[in-house]
């Protein structure tokens, strides 16, 4: 991995690194297939489906499910979940519905901050600002959980919204909130997943070893796994080539022939279109915000018109010939064109074109100063561009990124942090101008992203706001069948577009590079390391060290 786990805990955990590990660790209440050929998710219990598909993009089993069944009441406004009576964490006591219950007012808490927080926003009480767990969540049982909604919400968001991970409420109920994230538990997690923690040095690896106690459905098959952390592209593939690791995620194409003629028998497995790499814009003077909660425009990408100017001026079809070639395809919003019942395919991306760029900055009062750098009010259009250690393709990209920008008479310095310490700063809303990648959700929900609501909305980094989005998220969601909720997700892909709060620059068809000795793999859209617990190695007795 190019990057350590910040933390393994689902309530705070926010990087890709972080999910693939606590994934392995906690259990799920429901089990994910999608559907490649409508782009819907789909929630499996052990006895129920949300629905039968065409063409499942899994076959994945649903034994590690804690829920047995649910039943959406027929006013859509509470979902009851029947939980299995076996299941126990690892020091032997039982899963209950409290746990969830307590572990969702964690997830709510703003002063643990969890990025997650917009999964409540049906629960009763949070039409007025905070949720009433009293009402919101009912435990009459330790079998039975139900969640109960201020409104009518459509069945697959209610699965969507109640399926987050829990906690043992019996270690962490006595944490405090403001301790929450710096507590000693972080590093030792009590889960009940197929796999437990045996060690965590940061920056080099996470080691996980098969948990002989787990019936979710069983312990992982491989005794040992290892997330290796190498920060650096070239060693991560020499690695691999050699076979001192077995799998290395985005695999360049250029390196795909080399691979194959190496050392260790080595295959290359695409998956995608879920991930994307973009540009984020400040929307919002930081400094101000942080200051007071003052929300004024960002004083270099505060306008619109400036966001598209600059999205005009890069040339995103070099960064793709030069570096995915066919693997990648230019982005025009981040709704994924895998998600086929609503992706908007008559919103065309900005082609390149830095006339045009430079005209709509003229006309934004951005003119040449007497060094050439464009200059408003006495201020100069310069910058420093941050970006994630070790993702070759962010470095190859922000180099031409620059080169563009510098082509119409913007400054632009490029600066790279530690993984942990840029994610950290993007958290707190503390960089100006970053690239960086997203994962999106497969159920289409994108206020966390960009809600108004500042405070609730972590992963809002540019702080965009625009009420018509928060209105077309609130109605689409609100529709009981997903397909109807169709115009307004094009309405929405419309609107970001016009807007630019970020550039996107390009979908990625990832190419993960797997040793041939592990066997049963299955990559899909949900995850490289989807069913990672019912991997087999052959010849099994070949460990890295």
């Amino acid at each position: 991995m190019l990057g350590d786990a910040n933390y393994l805990n689902p309530v705070i955990g926010a990087s890709v690194t972080s999910r693939n590990v606590y994934s392995l660790l906690y259990p799920g209440l429901l089990e994910s297939e999608f559907d490649t050929t409508s782009g819907l998710l789909n929630f499996v219990a052990l006895e129920k489906k949300l629905r039968e598909s065409a063409e499942l993009g899994s076959g994945k089993k649903a034994a590690g499910a804690l829920a047995r069944t649910w039943n959406m009441s027929d006013d859509h406004r509470s979902i009851t979940y029947m939980l299995r009576s076996d299941a126990r964490w690892n020091d032997g006591t039982p899963i209950t519905s409290h746990d969830f219950k307590f572990t969702y007012e964690l997830y709510a808490n703003p002063v643990i901050a969890s990025p997650r927080q917009q999964y409540l926003a049906e629960l009763i009480g949070a039409e007025k600002g905070e949720i009433d767990f009293d009402k919101a969540i009912e435990t009459p049982d330790d079998t039975t959980l139900v969640f109960n909604f201020y409104k009518p919400v459509p069945e697959q968001l209610a699965l969507f919204h109640t399926t987050l991970t829990p906690l043992p409420k019996h270690v962490w109920k006595e944490v405090p909130a403001q301790e929450f994230r710096h507590s000693p538990l972080n590093q030792k997690p009590l889960g009940a997943g197929p796999y437990v923690l045996q060690d965590w040095q940061k920056q080099q690896q996470i080691v996980l070893a098969s948990n002989p106690m787990n019936n979710l459905p069983k312990p992982g098959t491989i005794p040992r796994i290892m997330f290796r952390i190498v920060p650096d592209y070239t060693v991560r593939l020499a690695q691999l080539q050699t076979g001192a690791v077995d799998v290395v995620e985005n695999i360049k194409p250029e390196d795909f022939e080399g691979l194959e003629a190496a050392k260790a028998a080595v295959e290359i497995k695409p998956v995608g279109l879920r991930v994307y790499d973009y540009v984020g814009w400040s929307n919002i003077d930081r400094n101000a915000y942080h200051q007071d909660g003052t929300i004024k425009p960002h004083p270099l990408f505060g306008s619109a018109t400036v966001r598209r100017a600059l999205t005009l001026a890069i040339d995103r079809q070099s960064i793709l010939d030069g570096y995915l070639g066919e693997y990648g395809e230019v982005a025009s919003t981040d709704i994924s064109p895998s998600l086929k019942w609503a992706y908007n395919d008559t919103v065309v991306p900005y082609s390149y074109d830095p006339a045009e760029s430079i005209r709509l900055l003229e006309k934004e009062g951005w003119m040449p100063g007497p060094d050439g750098i464009r200059e408003k009010n006495g201020r100069k259009f310069s910058f420093v561009l941050f970006t994630n250690a070790g993702n070759e393709r962010r470095n190859f990209a922000s180099v031409i990124i620059q080169q563009n920008l510098r082509e119409i008479g913007i400054d632009c310095q490029l600066d790279v942090q530690e993984s942990n310490v840029f994610f950290e700063n993007l958290r707190l809303r503390k960089i100006d101008a970053w690239m960086a990648g997203w994962s999106i959700g497969l159920e289409i929900d994108p206020l966390d992203s960009w809600g108004s609501d500042l405070e609730k909305s972590r992963f809002n980094f540019t702080g965009y706001q625009n009420p018509r989005i928060d209105e077309l998220c609130e109605i689409a969601k609100a529709e009981l069948n997903p397909l109807d909720a169709r115009p307004y997700w094009m309405e929405y892909q419309e609107i970001l577009h016009r807007d630019q709060p970020t550039t996107f620059l390009y979908w990625i068809k990832e190419t993960q590079g797997f040793n041939k000795r592990i066997e049963g793999e299955e990559l899909n859209i949900l995850s490289t390391f989807y069913n990672i617990d019912d991997w087999t190695l052959s010849p099994s007795a070949s460990v890295a060290k």
